[in-house]
């Protein structure tokens, strides 16, 4: 049985540049059906349940981190930086901001641990759960980094700022694992299942 191997040199991604990725070709390898998971023709559904629920709940962990990183950096700047003779952090409209941040942070923390929790207890609605936090993480980190980078003003958006990596690495996260999209899918799909059992 030969390795799999790169087929080709992948282009690079915009953001989470520490990433490495390849593509892999596998050519002549096969696999003996004791070593086979599943039945086959079920490796979708032996994805989802072994491992796309625990890898959304890490992902939406990973958003609750960038945007709390968003946030300290743009508290940083904004406690460092003086306008028109004031501190920022003297501004109502950059106070509002970043109050509006933490408890966005804080939700989307707690109904991923709330995730993590129905998972390792091996709870029905784990599937759900994980795709409701994957989505609130999600979208509460587009909308914290883009505070943040607002806070930063021009000066966030250069290479050299931390916030911008912050910025970039925080889009990738809208498709890790599967599109808001898909999650919608599946939390819809899970409500469907529920009505159906109580009929």
């Amino acid at each position: 049985m030969r390795p799999g191997r790169p087929s080709r040199t992948p282009p690079r991604p915009w953001g989470v540049t520490g990433t490495d990725y390849a593509r892999l070709t596998f050519d002549r390898t096969p696999v003996p059906v004791a070593n086979r998971l599943g039945d086959e023709g079920d490796g979708l559904a032996v994805a989802m349940s072994g491992f796309l629920t625990p890898s959304r709940i890490s992902l939406a962990m990973s958003c609750v981190g960038l945007a709390r990183r968003a946030q300290e950096l743009a508290l940083e700047y904004a406690r460092n930086r003086v306008t028109f003779g004031r501190p920022m952090t003297s501004r109502q409209a950059l106070q509002f901001m970043l109050a509006e941040n933490e408890p966005d942070i804080e939700a989307a923390k707690q109904l991923t641990m709330h995730a993590a929790r129905r998972w390792e207890a091996g709870a029905e609605e784990a599937t759900m759960v994980s795709s409701m936090a994957k989505l609130t993480a999600v979208d509460m980190l587009g909308r914290v980094t883009d505070k943040a980078l607002q806070v930063h003003g021009g000066s966030g958006y250069w290479k050299n700022s931390p916030i911008e990596r912050v910025y970039r690495d925080a889009r990738a996260q809208r498709f890790e694992e599967g599109t808001n999209e898909i999650q919608k899918a599946v939390v819809f799909r899970e409500l469907l299942n529920r009505m159906e059992a109580v009929r």
